[in-house]
């Protein structure tokens, strides 16, 4: 967990240092959304992402996140994902995008890694932003995915 602490903290010193102008940073909540009923593992209440965007150009930009996912199933458990990936913008609130990273559970021992992705399509007016994501991780043949709504402050 330090190890991914200090990754984390190495990243966003980087961000902010090479340059101020370009980047903004995005905080939010991820909440499910009541579409896996047989599905008996969702992301639960009380899952944060924090969003760091990269602007290439006025339609393009690249993305840096990871946050704190809880999950509601037999056992209560959560995760830290670190994703990088691009949204593109088709007008000037519109936009969508996919992140791909790795993601590391707390319940299993020794604690692993898994590979993660999600695809999203959203709407940015002023510093609020609301996209629909579908997330999805797995490791070998143990899959699991998630629909959710991802809403979240510019603070810049």
């Amino acid at each position: 967990m330090k190890k991914i602490i200090l990754l984390l903290l190495l990243a966003t010193t980087f961000l902010i240092s090479y340059s101020q102008k370009k980047v903004e940073y995005k905080v939010g909540i991820v909440t499910p959304l009541p579409v896996n009923v047989t599905q008996i593992t969702t992301i639960g209440v009380g899952s944060t992402m924090v969003e760091a965007d990269y602007k290439f150009s006025k339609q393009i930009k690249s993305t840096l996140s990871t946050g704190f996912l809880r999950f509601n199933s037999t056992q209560d458990f959560y995760g830290v994902p670190l994703l990088a990936g691009a949204k593109c913008y088709t007008n000037n609130s519109m936009y969508f995008g996919a992140n791909a990273g790795c993601f590391w559970f707390n319940k299993e021992y020794p604690v692993s890694n898994r590979l993660m992705w999600s695809s999203y399509i959203g709407f940015e007016q002023g510093h609020v932003s609301v996209n629909i994501q579908y997330i999805n991780w797995y490791k070998l043949n143990n899959s699991n995915n998630n629909l959710s709504i991802f809403v979240a402050y510019k603070l810049n």
